[in-house]
């Protein structure tokens, strides 16, 4: 087997959440669906980093912290309290969650759960996750077989979590269907790696990999970090080809009328690229360590088809095509004209990812009548 990747964290999707339907922009939100999930320490633990910078969240896990996940549900009428439709979450190995969550039993409650644990369990109902992690269990194994939550969510006005559950735990059983239920599972984004690393050599873990690979350089990199999401500049061109411009912070109205040109700038803060370092695994225990540069990428989501299209780097991305342009720029930018059909209110719900973590904000443009 070749060298197989592993990062300072682990980030791996192994499940998609609220699917739009086929033929749907994959930028239209006509549905509620989760477009994000992030994961704070709010208790760290011995072995957790600090953050470099005060005004910037650590992105990572370790053994011993107290995390919290907040998902970012959104749908057609805005962004959605997660405490309104009270998600269930769990604790498992990508492999074995719905094994476990389908076994008669179910699964158990959870309590201070070790980082390997081979037995999932149930973190209970709210709009926020938390759970303290315990001892390193292993350390390969991590990412062979990464720990992550897994969210069932239920639907404003629609099927309730409750039932969303039970439709999961019968879909062998009795040919269920999650249609009108929010799934996702997120392996924890534990790291740093090289911490990790001299964790398990200490505690004489099986499959703990050799230290010499740590190099000064490599224990001087910044931890994982949060980027910010910058005010965002508009550019609004009338009919009458009256342009005005605005800034708008996350969660601003910004007022629009049917026709309008729309150009929104999304600033990043360069020093938010951070250099980072990935381990190369061989086919025995040899380990290098190579550094990478994170680059910015950005998503908008609408709740209106309003054919969003994207400026980057490399020429321009049509927004019937679903995605923003290859190649990140420091300043990323997108442009769509309010429909003639537009509702009275249209959401627009913004991702911002540096490859390792993910941030997010949102506006909601009132059109004029």
């Amino acid at each position: 087997m070749g060298p197989a990747a592993a990062g300072l964290w682990l980030g791996l999707v192994v499940g998609a959440a609220g699917c739009l339907p086929e033929g749907a922009p994959p930028w239209l939100v006509d549905h509620a669906i989760v477009a994000s999930i992030r994961f704070d320490v709010i208790e760290a633990g011995p072995y957790s980093p600090v953050s470099p910078r005060d005004d910037r969240a650590i992105a990572s896990l370790m053994p011993g912290d107290r995390l919290r996940a907040t998902p970012f549900l959104v749908g057609p009428d805005g962004p959605i309290d997660p405490a309104t439709v009270e998600p269930a979450w769990f604790y498992c190995r990508t492999t074995r969650c719905y094994g476990d969550l389908t076994a008669a039993e179910g699964p158990r409650a959870c309590a201070v759960e070790a980082v390997g644990s081979t037995s999932s369990c149930a973190l209970g109902r709210a709009g926020a996750a938390e759970l303290e992690l315990g001892e390193l269990r292993s350390l390969v194994d991590l990412f062979l077989d990464p720990p992550a939550l897994l969210m069932v969510s239920g639907t404003p006005g629609g099927t309730s979590t409750g039932a969303c559950v039970q439709r999961l735990r019968e879909l062998d059983e009795r040919g269920e269907t999650l249609q009108r239920c929010i799934l996702l599972m997120e392996p924890l984004p534990l790291g740093p790696l090289w911490r990790l690393m001299v964790l398990a050599g200490f505690a004489g873990l099986p499959d703990a990999l050799p230290l010499v690979a740590i190099t000064p350089e490599v224990q001087a990199a910044e931890p994982a970090l949060y980027p910010a999401v910058l005010p965002f500049e508009l550019t609004i061109t009338g009919v009458d080809g009256v342009v005005r411009e605005r800034i708008a912070i996350d969660g601003a109205s910004v007022e629009v009328a049917r026709g309008e040109h729309v150009e929104i700038h999304a600033p990043v803060d360069v020093f938010d690229a951070q250099i980072y370092y990935q381990a190369l695994l061989g086919s025995g225990s040899d380990v290098v360590f190579q550094a990478g540069y994170e680059s910015f990428t950005s998503t908008w989501l609408f709740t209106a088809d309003v054919r969003p299209s994207y400026a980057g780097a490399v020429g321009d991305s049509e927004g019937d095509t679903g995605g923003p342009p290859t190649g990140a720029t420091a300043v990323q930018q997108v442009w769509f004209v309010i429909p003639e059909d537009a509702p009275a209110t249209i959401h627009g719900y913004y991702l911002l990812g540096d490859g390792r973590s993910e941030a997010w904000a949102w506006l909601r443009f009132e059109v004029r009548a």
